[in-house]
């Protein structure tokens, strides 16, 4: 209990609601506009245009990291 200006104070204090205790509630499984499902599928979509990029010759490995790496960069 923590003391305020000489008086006991008994409440307690509210928990935190985002705490790793709080149970999950419906809609926690979203994060921002995408479902967890769209967000793989997206992924898989932009992997495979991108594999295929450096089947065609469009694109190359080394590049490609190198503009990851350094994209906040200026060059």
């Amino acid at each position: 209990m923590s003391k305020r200006n000489g008086k006991r104070r008994n409440r307690k204090p509210t928990p935190y609601r985002a705490s790793k205790r709080t149970p999950w509630e419906p809609g926690d499984e979203v994060v921002g506009a995408y479902s967890y499902e769209q967000r793989i599928r997206m992924d898989e979509k932009f992997t495979r245009a991108v594999e295929r990029a450096f089947e065609n010759g469009t694109e190359h490995r080394q590049s490609a990291a190198m503009n990851g790496a350094n994209a906040s960069r200026p060059r």
